[in-house]
């Protein structure tokens, strides 16, 4: 895989150019490049023509869809945690360390319905 540049009249584009991928196999410009699990090969999505992309979350059970987004809590708390960055200003909570605080009880609200769902109730 290699880069391409290309002129661009777009505002905000530094340099005044471009840069896109080239896909191995279609050698088609890209700005994004898929992953198809089990080939370990990123391509453009003409590449897998005739076979559909799905997301992770299409592909997992229906009946346990929703526990990915109550457990992913963690993880996105964890990613948005980053050194020196500040969770109070003058007292109260910065914006995006309030909406950190709000995602565990968000989770916790939808604990009792993913419950009876598992359950089969």
């Amino acid at each position: 895989m290699h880069l391409e540049q290309q002129p661009s009249n777009l505002p905000g584009v530094v340099g005044g150019h471009r840069w896109y991928m080239v896909c191995p196999t279609t050698d088609r410009r890209a700005t994004v490049l898929y992953l198809r699990s089990g080939t370990g090969m990123l391509a453009h999505r003409c590449a897998f023509a005739g076979e559909r992309l799905y997301y992770d979350s299409q592909l997992e059970n229906k009946r346990f869809r929703g526990l990915s987004a109550y457990f992913g809590v963690d993880r996105k708390c964890e990613a948005q945690y980053r050194k020196g960055r500040k969770l109070y200003y003058r007292g109260k909570p910065t914006r995006w360390h309030e909406r950190l605080l709000k995602w565990p009880r968000q989770t916790a609200a939808t604990a009792p319905a993913l419950l009876r769902m598992l359950q089969g109730g």
